[in-house]
């Protein structure tokens, strides 16, 4: 077995970073779609941040693969971050990284072409990349080496309260029946309580490495 690179470090906290981008880019869309400003705050500077926030997780998205693929800890290739649950390392939570990325990169190219492919095709993948932040979660959760520790932990918790907390106020703000408001809220906190339920009884675990699909020769690794 080989022993981890800097690569493989690297390639660790700059999930970490992405994903605490990520979560500050969900938080400012439900801010912005609820077209909030304030005197000292306007609308216009929350939109721009909201902007270059995701310009800058595609950044770091191309970080997190590049030094990915360049240490010869896990030997992932090309295919192994480009095609979804196709590899030998953690199929799953990899995977659900992989697509979590994907839908980030659709995002930014079809605002970039907004003009060009009309607002409907850029409301509907605007919508549908919300979904690469819990796919994200669960990535590093899942396949992320550093879950174990308490403040790693603490960093997924702060991003799963700040993202629920918005998404709770996005829901109480909303001019709908009341029953829908609840009925969504209902399902925000079982499936927030169900992740935190599958996290103490998976990743913090023994043997989780294992459950996870690491191949052999690394299981002695980090």
């Amino acid at each position: 077995m080989s022993a981890p690179s800097p690569l493989w470090f690297a390639a660790r906290g700059l999930g970490l970073v992405l994903l605490l981008t990520l979560t500050g880019t969900v938080v400012l869309g439900i801010v912005t779609s609820r077209r909030w400003s304030a005197e000292d705050w306007p609308r216009f500077v929350t939109a721009d941040l909201h902007r270059n926030l995701s310009l800058l997780a595609v950044v770091l998205l191309g970080l997190h693969g590049g030094s990915v693929l360049l240490d010869t800890y896990t030997g992932l290739g090309l295919r192994d971050v480009l095609i979804p649950f196709d590899t030998a390392y953690r199929p799953l939570w990899l995977g659900l990284g992989v697509l979590a990325g994907e839908l980030l990169v659709a995002l930014v190219v079809v605002s970039l072409l907004r003009v060009r492919l009309g607002y409907g095709l850029w409301r509907f993948t605007h919508w549908a990349a919300y979904a690469a932040w819990p796919l994200a979660l669960l990535h590093g959760l899942g396949t992320g080496s550093d879950t174990r520790f308490g403040w790693a932990l603490l960093l997924y918790a702060g991003c799963a309260g700040a993202a629920l907390t918005a998404v709770l106020v996005r829901l109480l703000l909303h001019r709908q029946a009341s029953s829908s408001r609840l009925l969504a809220g209902l399902l925000v906190g079982v499936a927030a309580l169900s992740v935190a339920v599958w996290t103490m009884l998976g990743p913090l675990q023994p043997g989780w490495a294992a459950a996870a699909g690491t191949p052999p020769n690394l299981l002695g690794g980090p």
